[in-house]
């Protein structure tokens, strides 16, 4: 999902929650870096069938994310600056 539509959707208890049923520990990151905002691995996986060979899994217990606050993605209009007339 995008980024706006993650932080509108996915609360800190959710991810919280959704960490600690896996015992994963996080390290930084966001609501737009929790797992409900990307899409399912298995289903990704399966579409992807023809062109990768799976040669392993692994389940992570330790994530390390950027942390900082979310970016604004936007510039908004008193932001631009007109340079020569552009």
């Amino acid at each position: 999902m995008s980024r706006t539509n993650a932080f509108k959707s996915i609360t800190h208890h959710l991810l919280r929650e959704t960490l600690e049923k896996h015992g994963v520990k996080l390290i930084g990151g966001g609501l737009d870096e929790a797992p409900q905002a990307y899409k399912d691995i298995e289903e990704v996986m399966k579409s992807q069938k023809q062109l990768v060979e799976i040669v392993g899994r692994f389940t992570p217990k330790i994530v390390k994310m950027d942390g900082a606050k979310a970016k604004q993605w936007r510039k908004r209009k008193e932001d631009l600056t007109i340079i020569d007339g552009e």
